[in-house]
């Protein structure tokens, strides 16, 4: 009898195959989940030192962990609204503290704190100079099974009983599974806030300016305030669409052109007078205006650049100078839960001082 040794060899492929496939599906169904996570103590891109048991499970905190690295596209993509999902949980002060572990190497503690600074995190932020790998390590390694990449997401409770990996879409569950409290969710009422606008008597255009939403000194969330029914901006804070942010403010942007309807000679011969002396401009608003080389003061240089932007030579104020500014630049929004707030945005146009 002749035996074919290739097709020997096949079979036994075959069947050490099967035997692989066999042995992952055990893993799986001893359940990962019920696993207890490793100890690790690592130093964040502030310089303050966290160690998982001490620092936060043995005080009852659940902890979140994001695998990254900082040129991570998805990574960056999901980053407003992994801000969101820390504010909503307490920024670290109530049942939950959020980790991110960058993967990489080159990732240092430096970038990574650029990292956050660029996208608006405020969570704690640790790379391979801050001892990531203990973090990361047995993940990569196998220890919790499958590898996810990044972003991934673990979410650790006060047990020590680790879930992972979790999808961002169902990290709300696996932290209420914890026994962690989301803050605020006894409020009764969010705030209606209202937006008045000032213009001094210009009409801006739709799509003219735009007003956002955003935390004080960060540039990420930043969600729009459109119009409601009757014309006016105005939103509803927290909800849905508004999240809980920290110290939120209202911010307003200029899209418009540089050059409208409402700059004319007339405007170049109030500003002459007011340069010569013979009729000084008044109120305040109009000494802004007339600025518009945004260089501090009031001058010649003013009425030569509005005369070529009405005739067309320049479509552009100098020096970044835009069309519509706010003053201030900023307004904060104050939370009355189950009232309406109304803050007031004076919108000066640039060149209209007439």
């Amino acid at each position: 009898m002749m035996i074919n040794c290739k097709a020997m060899t096949n079979i036994k492929y075959v069947v050490q195959m099967w035997v692989n496939v066999i042995f992952v599906l055990c893993l799986t169904n001893i359940g990962y989940t019920q696993m207890t996570m490793h100890n690790f103590t690592v130093t964040d891109s502030d310089g303050a030192t966290h160690n998982l048991y001490t620092s936060y499970l043995d005080q009852g905190k659940t902890v979140v962990i994001k695998f990254f690295f900082t040129t991570c596209p998805p990574c960056i993509s999901i980053a407003p609204v992994w801000q969101q999902k820390y504010v909503q949980w307490g920024s670290g002060n109530n049942d939950v503290e959020f980790i991110e572990a960058s993967i990489l190497g080159s990732d240092t503690n430096v970038k990574v704190g650029t990292y956050k600074s660029t996208y608006g995190l405020t969570m704690k932020g640790v790379g391979a100079n801050g001892n990531a790998s203990a973090i990361f390590g047995p993940f990569q390694s196998g220890t919790y099974g499958s590898w996810y990449g990044t972003p991934s997401f673990a979410v650790i409770a006060p047990n020590r009983t680790l879930n992972y990996a979790v999808a961002f879409a169902d990290l709300d569950a696996a932290i209420l599974a914890t026994g962690a409290q989301m803050p605020g969710s006894g409020v009764p009422d969010p705030t209606t806030v209202n937006l008045n606008l000032q213009t001094y008597n210009v009409d801006i255009p739709d799509g003219h300016v735009k007003f956002y939403i955003k935390p004080q000194n960060y540039s990420e969330p930043k969600i729009e305030i459109l119009k409601n029914n009757q014309g006016q901006y105005s939103f509803v804070y927290p909800s849905v669409n508004v999240p809980t942010m920290e110290n939120p403010e209202i911010v307003m942007e200029s899209v418009g052109p540089d050059y409208t309807s409402k700059i004319s000679a007339a405007d170049i011969v109030v500003i002459q007078k007011h340069i010569l002396g013979l009729e000084l401009m008044s109120p305040a608003y109009k000494l802004i205006a007339a600025d518009v080389n945004k260089d501090n003061k009031i001058t010649a240089s003013d009425l030569v650049t509005m005369r070529k932007l009405i005739l067309g030579l320049i479509s552009d104020f100098p020096n970044n100078n835009p069309s519509y500014v706010n003053i201030p630049a900023t307004q904060p929004v104050l939370s009355n839960p189950g009232q309406t707030v109304n803050i007031d945005m004076s919108v000066i146009k640039i060149g209209n001082v007439n």
